[in-house]
Order: C-alpha cells, then sequence, then structure tokens
C-alpha cells in the first residue's frame, strides 16, 4: 500500500481549503495509507478529518517556524502534497514531492506586494515549480502562467480542473421530487434564520478579501446601482484573517453609512450553509482581476444562482 502524507494545514483557508476537503474526500476511499499534517485542534471544527492519521503542526502558513519544524513533521512515505506553493526547503524523507500550484497571482501583482513579500513569493513559488517532481494545477491559463514567470518545461505541469462537492451542490436530484423541494426549501429557512441577516433581495460576493478580487470596485458600482434598486442589499462572504494584504472590509464599510445599512458581511458560514446563501442571492457578482480558476461561479451556476463575471 502507497503512503502519502499531505499538509492539510490550509483545510479551513477559502479556495484551497475547499480544493484540500474535495481531494482528501475523494482520497480516503483509495487504496492509500495517508497521513495529515494539520493545525492543532482542528479535529474540533473538522471532525471527519479523525478518519485519517493525524500530525499536528502548529506553525504558521509561510514562516520561519514553518520551514524549520515542517520537514521532521513528515514520515517516511512514496508522496509528500503540498496544495499550494509553501514547500519545505530542507530534505524530507518522502520519495517524490507533488505540489498543487493554483495560480500565480503573487508574481504577476509583485507590485501590489511589500518587500519581503516579494522575495518570499518570488523564492518560494520558483522552489515549488523546480524542486517538485510533478505539479498540478487547474486551468490551462493557470499552467502557461507558472511556464511565463518560473520557467519549467510544460510537461512537468499536469492540469487538473477543480470541481464542486456534489454532496453539498446537488439541485438534480431534489427536481425528481416534489416532497425533496419541499423538504429542502424547509430547510434553507432554517439556515436562513440560523444566519440571521439574508435580506429578501442581495447581490452575492464569495471569496477571500484580496485586492486582485476587485472588491473595492464592486463596492463603488453597487452604490451606483442602489439608487435604482433601493430594495437590494450587498452580501458578502468572505475571509480575510491570516491573508497577506487582506482588504480590512469592516473598516472600508465604516466610512459611510450606506455601506454599513446596505452591505451584509459573513465571514463565518459553514460550508452547508453556502448553497443556501447561493440559491437566496438575485445573483453571485465575480468581479475579480485575476483567477487561476474560481470556485463561486462553478457552485452558483450548480444550484440555478445566475452569476455576474469578469472577463478573466
Amino acid at each position: 500500500m502507497k503512503k502519502i502524507c499531505i499538509d492539510a494545514r490550509m483545510i479551513e483557508s477559502a479556495g484551497i481549503g475547499t480544493y484540500l476537503k474535495s481531494l482528501l474526500k475523494n482520497l480516503k476511499s483509495k487504496n492509500f495509507k495517508i497521513s495529515l499534517i494539520v493545525k492543532p485542534r482542528v479535529i474540533e471544527r473538522v471532525k471527519w478529518l479523525k478518519n485519517f492519521d493525524l500530525i499536528y503542526l502548529d506553525a504558521p502558513i509561510y514562516s520561519i517556524k514553518e520551514q524549520l519544524l515542517l520537514p521532521f513533521k513528515i514520515p517516511k512515505c512514496d508522496l509528500f502534497f503540498v496544495p499550494h506553493f509553501n514547500i519545505p526547503l530542507l530534505p524530507i524523507r518522502a520519495k517524490k514531492r507533488l505540489v498543487t500550484i493554483h495560480d500565480v497571482y503573487h508574481l504577476a501583482f509583485l507590485s501590489s506586494l511589500k518587500f519581503f513579500e516579494k522575495i518570499y513569493a518570488k523564492y518560494f513559488i520558483c522552489k515549488a515549480a523546480l524542486h517538485s517532481d510533478k505539479i498540478i494545477t487547474v486551468s490551462e491559463f493557470s499552467k502557461s502562467e507558472i511556464i511565463k514567470y518560473t520557467k519549467v518545461k510544460s510537461d512537468k505541469i499536469e492540469v487538473i480542473h477543480n470541481a464542486i462537492d456534489r454532496d453539498l451542490f446537488n439541485i438534480k436530484k431534489d427536481e425528481k421530487n416534489t416532497d425533496n423541494i419541499e423538504k429542502k426549501q424547509s430547510e434553507n429557512k432554517k439556515k436562513i434564520d440560523k444566519l440571521k441577516i439574508l435580506p429578501k433581495k442581495y447581490f452575492l460576493f464569495v471569496g477571500n478579501l484580496k485586492p486582485h478580487k476587485n472588491l473595492i470596485n464592486l463596492l463603488k458600482a453597487f452604490e451606483k446601482i442602489h439608487k435604482d434598486f433601493n430594495d437590494i442589499f450587498l452580501v458578502i462572504v468572505g475571509k480575510s484573517a491570516n491573508l497577506i494584504n487582506a482588504i480590512d472590509i469592516q473598516k472600508v464599510l465604516e466610512k459611510k453609512e450606506f455601506l454599513r445599512k446596505k452591505v451584509i458581511f459573513i465571514d463565518n458560514a459553514l460550508d452547508e450553509e453556502l448553497p443556501y446563501i447561493y440559491r437566496g442571492a438575485i445573483s453571485l457578482v465575480f468581479p475579480s482581476y485575476y483567477e487561476g480558476f474560481g470556485y463561486p461561479p462553478l457552485e452558483a451556476m450548480s444550484v440555478k444562482c445566475p452569476v455576474i463575471a469578469s472577463n478573466v
């Protein structure tokens, strides 16, 4: 039986967390012995991880502590997999290294980073690309960008497109049975009651709050249309904690009374709540400047929520 070790410390993050959850739920049914490197106490929040062998590491992503401790946490295995570019630089006991580079936003928008962030991004993304045995990426666009910025050969990169979690986002089964539809509508109401603050009419943004998500311009656009449609709200579902250069959305909203009244920010939505939030929206708005893939449009369309997206 092949032994695989996966760095799963980002399982609670936005896009990479979604990627990891989908991957692990499918891998656990395969004939592999899988161990996961996770943050302490994560099992309290992501309970199904108990099905794996867990190795705990309390070290922030991108930190010196991470680089010093991570190699010693990796057991002897056939494959070590990292779902991001923060690979260990020291020797490890794995026979092969596999990395997923979702995009090279940090290199494409290098000027937006601080001095040491620029050095870190250039060094580690290139290291991850050059020193891994194989690279997975999520789109042909990301593949072309990785080649452009790291100079690795095309045949080293495998494109495997992301997919949505069908356990969460599955409307087709409901359409075959009226009772199921009514049951789902009842569940939907309970979910909305739990979130307390979802209005009747709203546009929806889902994603992290980094600058390339173009959230500031979305707020400006919403303010303009609100003059003609004053019963509509904007709901933002996203995370900014522990993200480099993330927008402090609370500070942005505090600057204008209009934004405080008409924009609802949810930073703690559960995975199982997302389909209901999508279903209740007029449309998902996805105005990013740059994306390697982008989960939210697929998730929205899977539950028949229209999508307004930028041409990226």
